[in-house]
């Protein structure tokens, strides 16, 4: 992800609860710890969805995934989460950490389906609306 897609970015982020701000999501490039990654449409370089995280240590936590609602059950998540995964494990990181909103319940299976399993919850985590949220965490080692 770079400064000339946060347009795009914005786009998707604004689809979703509890939206990131521009300010937000350009702060996350210029942060040494953090990595973004875009998935684009083959066919005209259309911005379809992000993942945003840090690493710190051997650990890792991803801050927003997101993908543009007329393209979602296609497998981009899918896609880029395993190329997450595959970053992450090659810088040597060994767990991977995210929060999620209790409600969302198709991204819980996502995670699931992916090795994610939930370690607790954070009573009233989000706003706008309201909400708790599942800590998941997911072993990076093969």
């Amino acid at each position: 992800m770079t400064a000339a897609d946060l347009a795009a970015v914005m786009a998707i982020e604004r689809q979703n609860p509890g939206p990131w701000n521009t300010s937000q999501l350009a702060d996350e490039l210029g942060q040494s710890l953090s990595w973004q990654w875009i998935a684009r449409s083959s066919d005209s370089e259309r911005v379809l969805g992000y993942i945003i995280g840090r690493t710190v240590a051997d650990e890792a936590e991803i801050l927003r995934l997101a993908v543009d609602a007329k393209h979602r059950r296609c497998g981009v998540a899918q896609h880029l989460l395993q190329h997450t995964f595959t970053e992450l494990r090659r810088n040597g990181t060994l767990t991977c950490f995210l929060e999620l909103r209790v409600g969302n319940i198709g991204a819980r299976r996502l995670y699931e389906k992916n090795g994610f399993q939930s370690i607790g919850i954070r009573y009233n985590y989000y706003q706008s609306p309201d909400e708790d949220a599942f800590v998941m965490t997911k072993s990076l080692q093969e």
